[in-house]
């Protein structure tokens, strides 16, 4: 009796965990600390940023709002997913929808009442992204572009509050956030071609429903293209330092498999792009180290 306590217990721990993308959360709070450290406090020591309360009441309350809204995202999206990604929603099922949205509600009031330690302007800034986010999976996810550029913006909306915090923004820092939020947006165009059947499945009109593959494939080819200005214009920047290096390895895999993706059309090809865009991103969020302000 107890072994199979025990293991639903486990079940529901690893179904939760996959939920809320723990991997993708720990990846945000390095990415905050990182921002922090070597953009916005290149002179602040490593011990006084950690023992930041504040900020770090910032990152906490972020983390809880994120988490909060791959759980509504997941509800909403439960009968898609078994489509696309029947293994891992078999596994997520350990987690009952009544149980997501209880931790939703719980997440986003914890994630409101941590911001309004920092200050009631904070509070509004994260009780706005969680309406946002809800927003975005009950209906903006549906529209063609729309739905993908809003997804990008949410990705990137967290460190907005970085700027608030700190109260500092330049053209450096502008340049990497649009560079950051056309990547997310490819990565999300590239998403929908990989999800059609689940969104055919749900009448979900989005871009390569709508349009068809073929168009899609070309706003990614746009978007591409629209990617080089903010690197090229980064690459000019003394202070960029070594993280030079991650633009032109970046520049050396990122378009020669854009390629190879438009060219083929296949899914397989397309899921290796797309896996291969997280990759750069994760490696971008570690080239910070190299910033030399």
């Amino acid at each position: 009796m107890k072994k199979n306590t025990d293991n639903n217990f486990f079940s529901t721990l690893s179904g939760f965990f996959l939920l809320v993308r723990v991997q993708n959360i720990i990846l945000l709070t390095i990415a905050f600390y990182l921002t922090a450290k070597f953009i916005f406090l290149p002179e602040t020591s490593w011990h006084k940023l950690l023992f930041n309360k504040y900020f770090f009441l910032l990152v906490i309350s972020t983390n809880f709002a994120v988490a909060s809204g791959y759980l509504i995202n997941s509800f909403y999206d439960y009968k898609k997913d078994l489509i696309n990604r029947p293994q891992k929603t078999l596994l997520e099922q350990n987690l009952e929808q009544k149980k997501r949205l209880y931790l939703y509600f719980i997440f986003n009031f914890i994630a409101t009442f941590l911001a309004f330690l920092i200050s009631w302007r904070a509070a509004l800034f994260i009780a706005f992204y969680i309406f946002l986010i809800w927003f975005y999976s009950h209906k903006l996810k549906a529209w063609a572009l729309t739905g993908n550029i809003i997804a990008a913006v949410l990705y990137i909306f967290p460190f907005f509050g970085i700027f608030l915090f700190f109260k500092k923004i330049n053209d450096f820092i502008l340049l990497h956030a649009f560079f950051l939020f056309i990547l997310l947006l490819i990565k999300d165009l590239i998403k929908s071609l990989i999800n059609i059947k689940g969104e055919l499945l749900e009448q979900n009109m989005t871009l390569p429903v709508k349009y068809g593959e073929k168009k899609t494939f070309l706003m990614v080819f746009i978007f591409s293209l629209i990617l080089i200005i903010p690197i090229s214009i980064l690459l000019q920047y003394k202070n960029l330092g070594n993280m030079k290096l991650y633009f032109y390895i970046f520049t050396i895999i990122f378009y020669p498999m854009l390629f190879v993706a438009i060219e083929k059309q296949k899914i397989r090809i397309t899921y290796y792009f797309y896996v291969l865009i997280k990759i750069l991103l994760v490696l971008g969020v570690f080239s910070l180290m190299l910033i030399n302000i």
